[in-house]
Order: C-alpha cells, then structure tokens, then sequence
C-alpha cells in the first residue's frame, strides 16, 4: 500500500469523499453530440481506425501516486451502490472497503489485458498500464488466479478450477498456465471483459501519443495462442491477447449494462476518452465478425416527435425495450419524400437534439433502431419542424451592448488539488449593465449542466470578474476565491469541453469550445484570454497561459484580468455616429475635426465613441472616409447609434 495513504489515512478518507461528492451523478448519458460522426458509414478495419483516431491521446492518469491515481478512480467507478466507501470486485463479486487495497480480504487492481503481453514496465510514458477502461477492482486472490491465462471457455479434459462468483450461482472457471491457460469470467461479467479488450485493441495502435509523444504499442486480439507471448522484462511494439472469437460470443451473450454505461461516463470525466464498444455495442460485430445467427431486426421506433427551438430541432421517440437494442440512428432530409441522410447515431437513447440547422428551413426526421448484432429496422414515419431564426443560424448576432458576458479564465486541470476540487472559470461584463446571473444556465453540448441558483442574486457589475467554481472552500480548492460554486453534473473535462452560459430565456451569450490540443492550458495551468474586447472571444489563438501563481502555487489570475488589458469602462452615455464635435448634428465639421485630431494639431476629442465612424474600435482616416461617404456618396447610414442619439452597442476602448 502507498506509505502516505498508510501514514495518514484520515487525509485519504477526506480526499476519497471529496472526490465521491463531486463526481457526476451516476445517470448514464450518451456521448457528447458529433462525438462519433466520423464513424457514420464506415465497417471493419476503416471502422476501427476511425474509433482509434477519436478515444486515442487520453489523459494519463498515474497508477500509483500521492495525487489522483487509479486507487483513486478506481474507488468511484467501481463503487458498491449501497455503499460509497466500499468497490465490487470484477470476479468475486464482493463488497469491500476501498481502504483494504493489497489486504488478503480486500482488493487490487486487474489488468484485463495482462501487462506481460505488451506494456510490463510502468512509467510516465506507460498508457496501457493505467488506463481504467480496462482496469478492475479485484479480489487478490482471484487476481493471482487468473495471473495472465488468455480469456476463453474452460474445457480442460483434467477439469476446471472454480472460483464462484459471490451472491450468484455462477463462477470463474480457470485451468492450465500462461498463454496456454483459459479463464472463463462469470456470466455476468463476460460482456464487459469482452469490452474492455476490445477497447484495448482499437485505443492502441503503435505510434505516439499525440500530446505528449510517449511510445504506444500496437495491441491485437487474435485467436492464435502462439502469438500471445509473456514479457516480463520489456514493453512491447505488438502485442497480442485473446481470445478473439471467444469474446465475441462473450459480447453478444452478456449485453451492455446500466452500470457498465455508467462506468463508462465516469471513466470519461477523468481520461476525456470512452470505450465505443460500451456506448455502441453494434460496432463489435461491424468491425469484427460476430458468430451469430442473429438475422432480425429490432421493432420500428415509435412515437417521434419533433420540436422546433431557437437554432435546433429536439427529437423524442418512445423507448425499445428489446434486450439486444444497441442504438438509434437518426436520419434528415429537406424533402419529406426524401432521400434522408444519416447524421448521428445516438447510443440507446431515445432523444436527440439536432444543432446543425438553418432558422426558417423545414427539416424532415426518421429514427430506427439496431441491435448488438447490427440488424437495422426499417425506418420509422417522418416528423417535421421549423428551427427558430437566431445567432448563428439566420438571425443577426444580438445587440451586445448593454448585456455582454464572456468567459475569460478557465481552469479545466489543476495540479495541486484533485479536478473535483480545485476546476473554476471565470467571467467579465465587457457591457453597459449590471447582470443578475441568478436564474442562468451553465452547460455543455452534452447533458452536463447547472442552474445557477443564488439566493439574493449573483451581480455582475460592468467591468466587473466573477469566478465560477466547484469547491468554494479555499483550503481544499487551491486558493480559488470563488463568487459562486456550481453543482450537479456540470464539470470541465481536461481534454475537450464546452462551456455555455444562458439567459433566462435560454439565449447563448457566450461560449467556449476548448480541447487539450488548441486551447494553451496544461496541468496547473489554466488558459485566459488576451483581449478582454476580442469579436470573437471563442478564438483559440488570443488565449494564452497563465503566468501568474496563486493559493497554492497553481497559474491563473481568478478575478481579474491576467494577461490581458483591463479595458475603461463601457459608456452609457448617447451619442450619434459621426457628430465628432457633438454639436447633434453630422456635417462636414465632423470629419474636418477627426483629421485634425488624427493629422493637425488637436490633441482630444470631445466623444471618440462618435467620431468612430466605421464603429470598429479604432480612430483612423477610415472613419473621416466613412463619414465623407454618407455625407456626398449616398453611402447610407452610418452605424448605429445613428441618426438618433443612442448608447453604443459595441464594446470598445474609445467612450464617449
């Protein structure tokens, strides 16, 4: 057992309750939308590549560790229901403290995939070694027993070992040694071992980790055991496990659980990847050839209903209740004779939300359903809607003038506390008015969110920071003085993310789509943005890391600007575009004292805000030309607030 945990177990047990408080409730959920889109049309090899390209470069998280390890993890995904402090081991099915970790009655960790065929030696660069997708809660001796024996039906002429499965009539069955041997999993459990190896096989595929360049093996399943070869000594380039057909009979007779698509979820806050064959169980047998029988299609959906909201469609359809359902495909046209388009396959959910639409267009929807074994229904009757016109899809951007929130600090990975404790965002009021906040959705594309409930209100003032957190206690979450702490399901994945604030209406004021790979934020480090004015604050390229350390010694400025400019204050006060002299009205004087001020000899203006004729935030000729353009050119009119005095609805640094 790690010494710390052995020296200070009251520290551990804080630590562990911690992190069983603020993981995501347990509801299973699909994938976040567009998370398998690559994968629509594809079958065997193509399909597993395109599977390989989205679950690789996962974040590593260290077997062993004083910080977050798979003890950790480990503790919350394998969770007995009944009991939060104690985990289910894969085989033994038994409850056990998480605190009894390498004790004869308590647990280890099971490699699915046994580390002496491929990936040995444990380190930094040892992805395999710790990837809980395939790690298990354990009985040690169950653990021992399997040692590294291949899965496959017990069937040994000499007998088979049993080792029963507690609380069932089932159990493990082993017999023979190493690569010759066979371990039979209990009935209830083949399906998710199945699973986990073929996660395996489709996560590594040689090469490099694409973030942090650590060599990777090429892992295979195969039926042929004179491939799968023991070594002990070194990590391997190939390596192979089995046994392929064996597991794919394991697959089709122990289907997808609840609890296995829970565990999934879970796994997926923590390494940012997910097992595809746990969210689409039909996948197994289009990559591989399932030895099935199996010719007949789930029943036709039923009961689709579609709804019409501000830049989507919402789907809903009546649940299939078919022991072997494995997903719903949802299909589009523009015409209600069709042909319809497949363009998403939701993983056995009966709802879709469909955001890749035009406002004002009529959009056509069919559903079906698939099995485990990849049998298609026919298509279901075609729904219609309308989206709703809004930003982004028909309808011009809204006046950001008086209401305009951005975020400007996120904190998705902090080092010196654990993520449930010390994740934090921030945001600033780049607008004219003060926001009451209380009331205010935060969320995702997926289902995470939160409902900002704050009793009295939560003002932002503007020119005014607030930061947004998980654990509002400054000597567990790292030094974060928090404004306010959210809840529920909401948390910043370290890998890829959105976040999205809206209104009481549910209007989209702001939002970042972040990844690992384009935003510069780092374990310890989070990513702020440069310019607090930016057009377009979801830009990749004006955010930068945080240079400046607080609490503990993590980088980031929560509360105030960091990197970036504090812009003045936005005025409120009126003016017209274009009157630089303020005399209410726009005449050639207005453009004659704008060049004296750029080229001449004056030195202020009386309202800068007015004299930037092309409303884009700077004062230059162009504006004078702007100007000179609607009074003698028939340019028309100049931008608002105009011909009528007004507020700007443009945040900028010039006032008035």
């Amino acid at each position: 057992m790690d010494r710390l945990r052995t020296v200070y177990p009251l520290f551990f047990t804080s630590v562990m309750l911690l992190l069983l408080l603020m993981t995501p409730a347990a509801a299973c959920s699909d994938p976040p939308q567009g998370y398998y889109d690559s994968t629509i049309g594809l079958l065997g090899e193509d399909l597993r590549l395109a599977l390989h390209e989205i679950i690789d470069d996962h974040t590593r998280f260290p077997y062993t560790s004083s910080a977050t390890d798979t003890w950790d993890i480990l503790g919350i995904i394998e969770e007995d229901p009944v009991n939060a402090a104690n985990v289910i081991t894969f085989y033994r099915n038994t409850s056990v403290s998480w605190f009894d970790q390498n004790t004869t009655d308590g647990w280890n960790r099971e490699h699915t995939w046994p580390s002496s065929y491929g990936f040995t030696n444990d380190g930094s660069c040892n992805y395999p070694y710790s990837d809980v997708h395939q790690l298990r809660a354990a009985s040690p001796s169950y653990n021992s027993a399997r040692s590294n024996r291949p899965y496959d039906w017990c069937t040994s002429s000499s007998g088979c070992e049993v080792w029963p499965a507690e609380g069932t009539p089932f159990s493990n069955l082993s017999s023979g040694f190493g690569s010759a041997g066979s371990w039979e999993v209990w009935e209830d459990r083949r399906g998710d071992a199945a699973r986990a190896i073929f996660y395996m096989e489709t996560r590594y595929e040689g090469g490099t980790h694409g973030v942090t360049g650590c060599a990777e093996p090429d892992l295979r399943v195969t039926d042929d055991r004179a491939l799968i070869v023991s070594d002990v000594t070194q990590n391997l380039g190939i390596a192979y496990m089995g046994l392929r057909s064996v597991l794919l009979e394991w697959h089709l007779e122990d289907p997808v659980s609840v609890t296995e698509q829970q565990r999934n979820d879970s796994v997926f806050s923590f390494q940012g990847n997910r097992n595809p064959y746990v969210d689409h169980p039909e996948f197994v047998c289009l990559v591989w050839v399932c030895p099935t029988s199996d010719t007949t299609p789930p029943a036709v959906p039923t009961g689709i209903s579609a709804v019409a909201g501000e830049c989507q469609v919402s789907l809903d359809w009546n649940d299939n209740f078919e022991s072997d359902l494995a997903s719903y495909s949802v299909y589009r046209s523009t015409d209600q004779a069709g042909p319809y388009s497949l363009i998403s396959i939701t993983s056995a959910l009966s709802a879709y939300i469909d955001t890749d639409v035009d406002g004002a267009v009529q959009y056509h929807y069919q559903i079906t359903a698939t099995d485990i074994s990849g049998n298609e229904s026919l298509a279901s009757g075609s729904v219609s809607a309308i989206p709703i016109t809004g930003p982004g899809c028909g309808a011009p951007p809204p006046d950001p003038g008086a209401v305009n929130i951005i975020i400007s600090e996120l904190m998705p990975n902090p080092l010196l506390v654990t993520d449930a404790a010390g994740e934090w965002f921030e945001i600033f009021n780049r607008g004219t008015a003060e926001v009451d906040l209380d009331g205010w959705t935060i969320r995702d594309d997926d289902i995470d969110l939160h409902i900002i409930d704050a009793a009295g209100g939560l003002v932002i003032q503007p020119n005014e920071f607030l930061v947004l957190a998980r654990d509002g206690d400054q000597a567990s979450n790292g030094g974060v003085v928090a404004d306010y702490v959210y809840g529920g399901s909401f948390i910043l994945a370290n890998s890829i993310d959105e976040v999205v604030l809206l209104d009481l209406d549910q209007l989209e004021h702001t939002r970042i789509n972040y990844s690992a790979a384009t935003f510069p934020y780092q374990s310890g480090v989070s990513s702020e943005i440069s310019d607090l004015l930016a057009p377009d604050t979801a830009d990749p390229l004006i955010w930068v890391s945080a240079t400046t350390p607080y609490g503990l010694g993590d980088l980031g400025s929560p509360g105030d600007e960091g990197s970036a400019p504090l812009p003045p204050p936005p005025s409120a006060d009126s003016f017209v575009r274009g009157d630089a002299n303020q005399d209410l009205s726009v005449d050639i004087s207005d453009p004659i004292m704008l060049l004296d001020y750029l080229f001449g000899s004056l030195s202020v203006l009386p309202c800068p805000d007015a004299a930037d004729g092309n409303d884009d935030g700077d004062l230059n000729i162009a504006d004078a030309v702007a100007i000179l353009q609607y009074l003698f050119n028939n340019a028309g009119p100049l931008p608002a607030p105009f011909p009528d005095q007004g507020q700007d609805p443009t945040s900028d640094s010039l006032g008035c």
